[in-house]
């Protein structure tokens, strides 16, 4: 009895053995994010599957391969539904150059940076579309913890409305919005944001403003080969030159981008996977290569000459015009980018901030005095002391800004 216990005690101990050998890692030539990147959305779930399988029998916890495998299921779809679109060029850029590279004829509106709109400083890249008149703009704007959120501004008068969130665009808990642009017809909006339907980063959404409502519709992601598993910035249309321009950092080194531009379909078509094959579809949707969209060469002949008339007007054009700095009795800077002195450069920067605090204060004291002048009694007492304090204000102000201005030509004719 005590041998046959002793035989069962060794046979399980081997079939024990062997199934714990059974549990063997698999091995591949690539990591899921290798094929992630080059678009082989199959070998990538194969992988994760595979791995899963592995950590579960191991019981270890596969929360990492379990997300990866969604945003490989997400672009398995988006890659079958790859819009048809000829790109005519692209600039390898610093991200920092990003707005002052992007030319967009005066009709289409413009796009700035948050610090040159508001003058205030930008530590979340946060960037203004303005439109054609001037009189409206939508910008990204922090919120805390690091996010940001769409917000617009009217310009009635001379003066700007408070910043309003966009209905219809609020986000969830973790979401990021970003990159705004608004078509010439008021109407749809592109904008980048990080949201639970991005493939990895910023994905471009497009929405349209319901006017019944007063808001905007559920956002669409536009696909690829647009978004990518990359960041993906930014994305506006110059309708007046039938010109687009799009920005990911996809195949880029940190703090570099890829500007593209593109001719605007009128309306979207897809690549059939059947008559191109699976492998040009890849290359299609990460854009290998310019080229390989060129299926019209008179389109994009033309369409290179509009992109060279842009550039060489944006040549020709008058120089930034952001302020007048009188240095002496020849010289009147417009913009920072004329400093020769990196110091001085550097202290326009808080001029520039300076000079936008007086203005507001200023503002605030004229409105203060026309209630004052149409107050009663009891009223104008309350107002008096907010008067000479403001008053007190304007005058340090003032003063600290002759101070920096003195500094700041020093610095410069110096250099």
């Amino acid at each position: 009895m005590k041998r046959i216990i002793l035989f069962s005690l060794i046979t399980f101990s081997l079939t024990a053995s062997s199934q714990r050998r059974r549990i063997v890692e698999p091995v591949f030539d690539i990591t899921p994010e290798e094929a992630m990147a080059q678009y082989d959305f199959d070998k990538a779930e194969e992988i994760l599957n595979a791995k899963i399988e592995y950590l579960t029998k191991k019981k270890q916890p596969t929360e990492h391969e379990d997300s990866l495998l969604v945003e490989v299921e997400k672009a398995k779809v988006r890659l079958q539904a790859t819009e048809s679109v000829t790109f005519i060029d692209s600039l390898v850029i610093p991200k920092e150059d990003l707005i002052s590279k992007l030319r967009l004829g005066s009709e289409s509106g413009s796009i700035e940076t948050y610090t040159h709109c508001f003058h205030l400083p930008d530590t979340l890249d946060c960037t203004v579309f303005m439109n054609q008149l001037a009189n409206y703009r939508i910008f990204g704007m922090p919120v805390g913890n690091g996010l940001q959120r769409l917000f617009g501004q009217e310009l009635i008068g001379s003066e700007w409305t408070d910043p309003k969130e966009l209905r219809g665009l609020e986000l969830e808990d973790g979401d990021i919005a970003n990159y705004p642009f608004m078509l010439s017809d008021g109407i749809t909006l592109y904008y980048a944001a990080k949201t639970e339907e991005s493939l990895g980063g910023y994905d471009i959404y497009m929405t349209r403003y319901d006017a019944d409502e007063h808001a905007f519709l559920s956002p669409e992601n536009i696909g690829m080969p647009f978004n990518s598993p990359a960041n993906d910035y930014l994305f506006a249309i110059d309708e007046y030159n039938n010109l687009g321009y799009f920005v990911t950092d996809r195949n880029q080194p940190e703090g570099k981008v890829c500007l593209y531009t593109f001719i605007p379909n009128n309306s979207r078509r897809i690549y059939n996977q059947n008559e191109i094959g699976i492998e040009m579809l890849r290359n299609l949707a990460r854009i290998n290569s310019i080229r390989d969209t060129w299926s019209n060469r008179e389109a994009v002949k033309q369409a290179i000459a509009r992109l060279e008339n842009v550039r060489q007007e944006s040549k020709n054009s008058d120089k930034p015009h952001d302020f007048d700095f009188i240095l002496n009795d020849k010289q009147t800077y417009t913009s920072a980018s004329e400093f020769k002195n990196s110091e001085a450069k550097q202290q326009v920067k808080f001029w520039i901030e300076s000079k936008q605090d007086l203005a507001t204060t200023r503002t605030q004291l004229e409105n203060l005095r026309d209630k004052y002048a149409t107050a009663s009694n009891e009223q104008k007492q309350q107002f008096a002391p907010q008067i000479r304090i403001l008053e007190g204000k304007v005058e340090q102000l003032t003063t600290e800004l002759k101070q920096q201005e003195k500094q700041i030509r020093e610095l410069e004719l110096n250099k």
